[in-house]
């Protein structure tokens, strides 16, 4: 194989998801990657035998506090990307950090 033909695979295995941290008053309360996948409840009893969980299609996340939970929820589902999401957040007061890999 030459150069041309490899480098995209090699640009696609090395793509690694962006990662975010959020806090509320010094406290974590959500990590986000930017990739489709599984949202972690705190609040919410896991999925009943033969269900399966809660997905999205562009984050997968760990909520950390229940009380901020419903508010981020509704945030992830009304916005239409990541970018998106995390500009929605820091508007509700939210901080953003992103993670470096």
């Amino acid at each position: 194989m030459n150069e041309a033909s490899e480098a995209p695979e090699a640009s696609a295995a090395s793509h690694v998801p962006e990662q975010y941290r959020l806090s509320r008053d010094g406290r974590l309360v959500l990590e986000i990657r930017g990739e489709p996948g599984i949202l972690v409840s705190v609040s919410a009893p896991p999925p009943r035998p033969g269900t399966g969980p809660v997905t999205h299609p562009f984050a997968t996340a760990t909520f950390h506090t229940a009380e901020t939970e419903g508010e981020l929820g509704e945030l992830l589902r009304e916005a239409s990307d990541l970018d998106g999401f995390l500009a929605a957040a820091e508007a509700a007061g939210y901080t953003v950090e992103r993670v470096d890999a």
